[in-house]
């Protein structure tokens, strides 16, 4: 409780509030340099609502150099996350950012918190109050990303991804394609995985022909293929090796034990 009554007194009025027949003239927020140091090490995340999808995960990064990285991923709309860098100023406590043509407003709550909030700078509220706070992204743990994760019709054609951590930055990728009407069909495939400072996944296809690189949203783990002209890996199978499409996003069934 002590450190929460501390960082609430970080955001404070430097200047008081001037009235004259009872109407506020001029209210000035200085916010202590500590905070704004925190805020400018950390990524915020939450779940917007979304007019034609169940809603659109975003996170955020504000940098020191006035520049500020936005993610965001339409869920149920078979797209990738995409990420765009545009530059921000401080009014009081709201980071107004511009993205190219695009104007959004985040107003800082506290050393966890950040509000989305509208151009008149004015919080959300009532019951959607909470679908527009963005909370500060927790410390990752390998667990996050393990276990299984599937693609495709699983009564019948289908790819397993299974992501185990070995030691450090360091990662196990076995992917399985299934055919549950001709096991003879079903094929197996590993790659060693390095996990970057973004926290995703990187892995060197054989022959040198190109790399996987995975991105990892809130259910979903999403597989690109780069380097390649082909969404294709060889995979050994019961009788053969056959080229089956990797490329995709995978929901995930499990987490690791």
């Amino acid at each position: 409780m002590k450190n929460i009554s501390r960082i609430i007194l970080i955001i404070f009025v430097l200047t008081t509030v001037i009235t004259s027949c009872g109407k506020e003239k001029n209210t000035q927020v200085v916010i202590e340099q500590s905070l704004l140091d925190t805020i400018f090490c950390s990524t915020f995340e939450g779940i917007i609502p979304c007019p034609d999808c169940p809603g659109i995960e975003t996170a955020i990064r504000i940098y020191r150099d006035s520049t500020i990285s936005r993610t965001v991923y339409y869920q149920g709309k078979n797209a990738l996350p995409e990420t765009k860098v545009g530059t921000w100023k401080l009014r009081d406590s709201v980071f107004a950012a511009s993205f190219d043509r695009e104007k959004l407003f985040y107003r800082l709550k506290n050393y966890d918190r950040i509000l989305r909030v509208g151009s008149d700078l004015k919080e959300v509220t009532g019951p959607f109050a909470n679908d527009y706070i963005l909370h500060k992204r927790k410390v990752f743990k390998p667990a996050d990303i393990e276990g299984l994760y599937s693609a495709g019709d699983t009564l019948n054609l289908y790819n397993n991804l299974v992501i185990n951590h070995l030691k450090k930055d360091k990662y196990l990728l076995r992917f399985q394609h299934i055919n549950v009407l001709d096991s003879l069909q079903n094929c197996i495939t590993k790659f060693d995985a390095t996990l970057d400072k973004s926290k995703q996944l990187n892995a060197d296809l054989s022959d040198n022909q190109g790399k996987i690189r995975i991105l990892f949203t809130q259910k979903e783990a999403h597989v690109l293929l780069e380097k390649t002209t082909t969404d294709s890996v060889y995979l050994l199978c019961a009788d053969s090796l056959r080229f089956i499409p990797l490329k995709g996003s995978y929901l995930k069934q499990q987490s690791a034990n």
